[in-house]
């Protein structure tokens, strides 16, 4: 169960909310991943199954209640070992929901939305920028996440047995990078997550993920493809990481690291050095940069522009009449031309081809439900 200190921390943090999610939804408050999905059949709100009894496939959309928001969740289980949550909806109030400790290991490449997770046990890690966060939860503990309001949610959630992760992408435990070692390997009671930034081609599979254009077997087979995909990026991704082993920090370490991810995603404009990160957090500069990549995956500087280029891409498709000029200004580029090259460095196109109608960076904020499974 959750320590009382950290239970306390996240009431704080937690908006009063109306509701649950998915597990919720399907099983009732409090129940494992496994028993949801055991309860498709039985669902109300189930919209249609799906099943390829050769490849061992189940299929299914959960709509989201008119009355709750709009939206929907798309589930699919593969075999016995993986379940894969599609999320692309907005709730019109907040929503909270208890995950009890599974065993699992969870992959939760995240493409726009602001949901917040109960990780840490010094404060709450909010997403709200595009990201891939694995977290390892073992038998036990159980954790607690959330919605903002009216936010449109788009993410993928792949979760599966630390046993299928072996078998199937490593050849063996001590093969593998060390902090995904520390994820397959984690102790009972203890709770170990990573974050790592979402790159290019995660983004563009978890996208073609969630907007999945098939239907029935096609769409259950679409769905294990791209999900063994995403897979073998996050694998590879955590190759860039170092070779160094995961430090253990102190309870005051981990809440000056949050705090130095917090003012990154303040101070957008302009943006702040290390020396200044490290004096508002109170810490030493050289283990800031080491810790802020140990905990959360990638370099200070990585992600301050990550945040910058997120809010610059917001800006861009929300304020169509907004200057380029001062969408660079906003995000801390005094030049035009250089926010040009930064953000076609990042996203892979010009700030204008941002705003085209049919740009999938635009789509992942707007988009709406596609066509049921």
């Amino acid at each position: 169960m959750i320590p009382a200190d950290r239970r306390q921390s996240a009431q704080e943090s937690r908006p009063q909310a109306t509701g649950g999610l998915v597990r919720t939804a399907l099983a009732g408050a409090g129940h494992s991943l496994a028993e949801a999905f055991a309860n498709l059949d039985r669902a109300p709100e189930i919209q249609q199954i799906t099943r390829h009894p050769q490849r061992k496939l189940i299929g299914a959309r959960l709509a989201v209640k008119p009355e709750d928001g709009q939206g929907y969740w798309d589930l699919t289980q593969i075999g016995e070992d993986v379940y894969v949550v599609v999320l692309n909806f907005a709730y019109k109030d907040p929503r909270v929901e208890m995950l009890p400790g599974d065993g699992l290991i969870q992959f939760y490449f995240k493409l726009c939305g602001d949901l917040t997770m109960e990780v840490s046990r010094t404060e709450p890690l909010r997403l709200n920028h595009p990201s891939l966060l694995v977290y390892s939860q073992p038998a036990g503990l159980d954790l607690q996440e959330w919605t903002a309001p009216s936010v449109r949610e788009r993410s993928v959630a792949i979760s599966l047995r630390p046993e299928f992760l072996l078998e199937n992408f490593l050849t063996a435990v001590v093969d593998a990078p060390p902090q995904l070692q520390a994820l397959i390997s984690v102790s009972p009671g203890q709770l170990r997550y990573c974050q790592l930034p979402l790159t290019t081609a995660m983004f563009d599979i978890a996208t073609r993920l969630v907007d999945n254009p098939y239907t029935g077997i096609l769409s259950l087979l679409h769905a294990e493809a791209l999900t063994m995909e995403l897979l073998c990026t996050a694998v590879a991704g955590f190759s860039t990481l170092g070779h160094s082993p995961s430090k253990e920090y102190s309870e005051i370490d981990l809440r000056c690291l949050h705090a130095a991810r917090s003012f990154l995603m303040k101070q957008l404009s302009p943006a702040p050095t290390i020396r200044q990160v490290a004096r508002a957090v109170g810490m030493n500069e050289t283990y800031l940069k080491r810790g802020f990549r140990a905990v959360f995956g990638e370099t200070l500087f990585a992600f301050s522009v990550r945040c910058r280029m997120q809010q610059a891409l917001t800006l861009l498709v929300r304020e169509p009449r907004l200057p380029v000029a001062r969408v660079a200004e906003a995000v801390g580029y005094s030049h035009q031309t250089s926010f040009a090259t930064a953000f076609r460095r990042h996203f892979g196109v010009c700030p204008k081809d941002a705003r085209l109608p049919r740009s999938r960076m635009a789509h992942s904020f707007d988009a709406g439900p596609s066509t049921p499974r």
